[in-house]
């Protein structure tokens, strides 16, 4: 018979390999939030009252296997329980080395060099973390072969679709700017050139020297819509042109947000300001406006 382990340590042993395999499976598919479902957390209550069932009979079974002992037998188990568990552990784990004597000791001649080396036991800390690394990777190995836990690409699927929640999270949160907030911003110029590049380059380059739409480098405009220019590129952005149909209502339509709107235009605005133009545009197509404060 082999001694006792008391019932604070194996229960809460078996209640941590539970919660490990649900956390395994419920990360697979990512539901890890249904471990504090109210079913969930019942599930671990029957299962502890189970449990203790479970080790007061173990304790009956234990008590009754001792009548049928020797008495040297049941001296000897008994002996191995008494006093705190934790130390009678460390024993095991750690056993005295001094009590072994090296002439019980296997010895291994090397014979060339005079070296004898003493064949000693693995303490048995070492052996039960090698079989705690076997039980581990057993269990990550079968859990990447049947589930998706550490699965890379649907991880990765994972992170992508939370970021995308996240996203639009930020977004409903983040009020967009607006025709009436709007304004020129320098640190907004390189992320505009970028979203230009996405979405007007095709029409208008994207040094913005025009193709099938107008040269914005230049001072002729077809639609006049504000008294500033920066909020007149913002207005025909969001509003679409109503001499062009190609041009259509990004900002009406949702297609492109407040704030990116507001990023483009600082775009166009910087590269209509800047005193050097492109070599090669679009001849000029509208009215010719040097200064936009005498509209």
């Amino acid at each position: 018979m082999r001694s006792k382990i008391p019932s604070f340590i194996i229960i809460p042993s078996i209640l941590s390999v539970i919660i490990f395999m649900l956390y395994v499976f419920l990360t697979s598919y990512n539901h890890i939030s249904y471990l504090i479902h109210p079913i969930i957390i019942f599930f671990f209550i029957i299962t502890t009252i189970l449990l203790s069932v479970l080790e007061s009979i173990n304790k009956l079974i234990f008590k009754k296997k001792l009548q049928f002992l020797s008495k040297e037998e049941r001296t000897k188990i008994i002996e191995e329980n008494e006093g705190n568990y934790f130390y009678r552990l460390y024993r095991f784990i750690f056993y005295d080395y001094k009590k072994i004597s090296h002439d019980k000791v296997e010895k291994i001649d090397h014979g060339f060099d005079g070296i004898i080396e003493l064949n000693n036991k693995l303490p048995m800390w070492w052996i039960h973390l090698f079989y705690f690394t076997i039980v581990f990777s057993a269990i990550y190995f079968f859990s990447y072969l049947l589930l998706d836990f550490s699965n890379p690409y649907k991880e990765y699927d994972i992170a992508y679709k939370n970021q995308l929640k996240e996203i639009e999270m930020f977004e409903k949160m983040t009020p967009q700017i607006t025709i009436e907030n709007a304004s020129f911003k320098e640190n907004l110029i390189n992320r505009g050139k970028v979203l230009f590049e996405e979405n007007c380059a095709t029409c208008h380059q994207s040094d913005g020297s025009g193709n099938i739409g107008p040269n914005l480098t230049d001072n002729y405009w077809i639609n006049i819509k504000e008294k500033d220019l920066f909020k007149n590129i913002f207005f025909i952005i969001w509003n679409g042109s109503e001499n062009n149909p190609t041009m259509r209502a990004f900002g009406q339509s949702g297609e492109i947000k407040g704030n990116d709107i507001e990023k483009i235009s600082s775009y166009v605005y910087f590269i209509n300001q800047k005193s050097v133009k492109p070599l090669t545009g679009k001849v000029p197509q509208g009215i010719k406006i040097t200064t936009w404060s005498k509209i």
